[in-house]
């Protein structure tokens, strides 16, 4: 079967991820990990799914500082193609990760210079090369508008290229307004978002009500694997057991393993199967793209 390809618009950005042997010591110091690594949420996605055998496109942007020439290699290594907009005097996006000792984390992500996107950092061109489409809602809450989807979305839909779509963030949701962001989306052939973020978008009623903005929603459970389910039918898949690390980035990764199985195969069972096994993987280790 011909490698699916994928088309990925959001975000990229570097990690900092902070993993202290003990609880912090306000003032003072305790020993722990510190370390730089590769991630953003549509960058994630991107990696995996090229690492699992996808044609990968990432539109996305980066500022032209070292940064950005760094995450460029980086890229370039994993052989994503890259449709980056470097932006002149923009900094690329940094993103602050603490991590517990159960691997649970919180992110500040520094949006003093977030590079917001425009229509003409996803040109439909790009769906030239597509089977699929992915939109990370980052980049949604980055740009504070969907406007920059406004030609690559109906474009998508007139062609008959899928569109899925994960939150990214049930805080961020909030603030944007979840109403409004799925009236702004319009129908989405899949969303994918875990346990808070499908309950902030159903606004705390039944998630069947996604169906209305959904063909096909999966909601992702961590720990208690994952559930996918389109009006017709209703999957669930358990995740393997593992022991927990980190859990920065495996949300991504198991969207990146649900979407290219799923496009191979179009089999709900198989497609979370793998998604649940690519995150417990993930989860088992510190970073988003670690092997």
């Amino acid at each position: 079967m011909a490698a699916p390809r994928l088309l990925v618009v959001g975000d990229i950005a570097w990690d900092i991820l902070m993993r202290p042997e003990r609880e912090p010591i306000w003032g003072s110091d305790v020993f722990g990990t510190v370390e730089l690594l590769p991630g953003g949420s549509a960058a994630n996605v991107a990696v995996w799914a090229r690492r699992l055998g996808a044609s990968v496109t990432l539109a996305s942007k980066l500022g032209d500082d070292a940064l950005g020439e760094l995450m460029t290699r980086s890229l370039a290594a994993e052989d994503v193609t890259a449709s980056i907009v470097t932006v002149a005097g923009g900094a690329t996006t940094r993103v602050g990760i603490y991590v517990r000792a159960d691997g649970e984390h919180g992110f500040i992500t520094d949006h003093t210079q977030a590079l917001g996107f425009d229509e003409s950092d996803a040109p439909v061109g790009l769906l030239d090369r597509a089977d699929a489409v992915f939109v990370a809602g980052y980049a949604v809450y980055m740009s504070e508008s969907t406007e920059f989807l406004g030609r690559l979305l109906p474009e998508a839909r007139r062609r008959g290229i899928p569109i899925a779509f994960d939150p990214s963030s049930f805080a961020l949701i909030r603030l944007y307004g979840s109403g409004r962001l799925l009236a702004e989306l319009g129908m989405l052939d899949v969303l994918m978002a875990n346990e808070d973020e499908a309950g902030e978008l159903a606004g705390g009623g039944s998630l069947d009500a996604l169906l209305a903005h959904a063909r096909l929603v999966v909601v992702k459970k961590g720990a208690g694997g994952a559930t996918a389910f389109d009006g017709s039918q209703l999957v669930t898949v358990p995740a393997p057991a593992v022991e927990v690390v980190d859990t920065t980035g495996a949300g991504d990764a198991f969207d990146a393993a649900f979407l290219v199985e799923y496009l191979r195969h179009r089999d709900l069972e198989t497609a979370l199967s793998a998604a649940n096994r690519l995150g417990a993987h993930v989860v088992g280790r510190l970073g988003a793209q670690t092997r």
